[in-house]
């Protein structure tokens, strides 16, 4: 092999690998301006939802009734004397199993005295709970 043939080979190796690089880096500097106009359209609808009115208001009241249901209303129905119908089931003897079968259980209304605190509320304080003391925990 020549002296020529040699270098116009090397050549032609340098060039497609120069080629290769200058491609992969125009992919790249398109995906990555691909990225930016996907955030940037992010941006723009996280900042219209957050413009919408009534948003963060509507999100205080449900906090509000809710510390409202868990701390203050049970001190307010234990003053009123109030009772609460709660509706309970009745054993028929061994767990329940013998009533069962021959009729002798069943369901009555019972009136307690107290708040019933149901779990829908439980689960709400918790997840306020969780979302706030996780805010604080990334500032």
């Amino acid at each position: 092999m020549s002296i020529e043939l040699l270098a116009m080979l090397g050549g032609s190796v340098a060039g497609f690998i120069m080629k290769l690089i200058a491609a992969q880096s125009e992919a790249q500097s398109r995906h990555l301006d691909a990225m930016i106009k996907k955030q940037e359209a992010a941006d723009v609808s996280a900042d219209k939802a957050a413009a919408r009115a009534g948003g963060v208001w509507v999100r205080r009241f449900i906090t509000i009734v809710i510390l409202f249901a868990v701390v203050v209303a049970p001190f307010i129905v234990s003053f009123t004397g109030q009772g609460v119908s709660v509706l309970s089931e009745k054993s028929g003897g061994l767990f329940g199993f013998i009533g069962s079968i021959f009729g002798l259980g069943g369901q009555n209304w019972e009136t307690v005295s107290g708040f019933v605190l149901l779990p829908e509320v439980r689960q709400g304080l918790l997840a306020i709970l969780g979302f706030y003391f996780g805010s604080s925990q990334v500032k």
